[in-house]
C-alpha cells in the first residue's frame, strides 16, 4: 500500500470514529461504508476498522447500570463484568467511560481489545462474549442498554447489575 492510500484510509477511519461519537444518526451511513464479513457463516456484520461493532441506527436506550447518578469505579466493577459474559439476543450495550481508562475485550466472533476513555466508547454486540478491566484508579463508567424497538421483552438481570 502506498503512503497516500494509508493516509486516505487513516483519514476515513478517523472521520468515521468522530461521526460515531458526535453524530449518532451517522451510524446508518457508517454501516453502509464499513461492512465486513465475520469469520462464520453469519450474515454481514458491521464493524469499524479497529474491530468495534456498529450499533444499528434505530436502537433506543431502555436502561443503564448503575442507575443514573451512579457510576462503576475501578474498585466497584461487578465481578460479572470482569469475566467473560454477554447480553441477551437483541440487546446492545454502550460502555460510556466518564473518567479514566477501561480495557474492553471482545472475545467472539472477531477478537479485539480496545482502550476506552471519555472520548472512546465501547459498543457491545448482542450475545457476543466480552469482558472489561480497569486500567486506571480514577475510572468511572456506566453501561447503557439499547434495543431495536419491537424485538421483544427484556430481562437482563445479572449478578451485581442491579438497577
Amino acid at each position: 500500500m502506498r503512503g497516500s492510500e494509508v493516509a486516505l484510509y487513516s483519514a476515513i477511519a478517523a472521520t468515521t470514529i468522530v461521526c460515531l461519537l458526535f453524530l449518532p444518526r451517522t451510524r446508518a451511513f457508517v454501516s453502509k461504508v464499513t461492512p465486513t464479513r465475520s469469520k462464520s457463516s453469519a450474515p454481514r456484520l458491521t464493524r469499524l476498522p479497529n474491530g468495534m461493532p456498529v450499533m444499528p441506527d434505530d436502537t433506543v436506550k431502555y436502561t443503564q447500570v448503575p442507575k443514573v447518578g451512579s457510576v462503576f469505579t475501578a474498585t466497584t466493577i461487578p465481578s460479572g463484568l470482569l469475566k467473560e459474559h454477554n447480553t441477551k439476543k437483541g440487546t446492545w450495550g454502550l460502555i460510556r467511560v466518564l473518567k479514566g481508562q477501561l480495557e474492553y475485550k471482545i472475545i467472539e466472533l472477531e477478537k479485539s481489545t480496545h482502550v476506552l476513555d471519555k472520548d472512546n466508547h465501547g459498543i457491545i454486540e448482542p450475545t457476543k462474549l466480552h469482558q472489561v478491566k480497569a486500567l486506571t484508579d480514577d475510572l468511572e463508567f456506566v453501561v447503557e442498554f439499547w434495543r431495536v424497538p419491537g424485538t421483544g421483552m427484556v430481562n437482563e438481570k445479572r449478578e451485581g447489575l442491579t438497577e
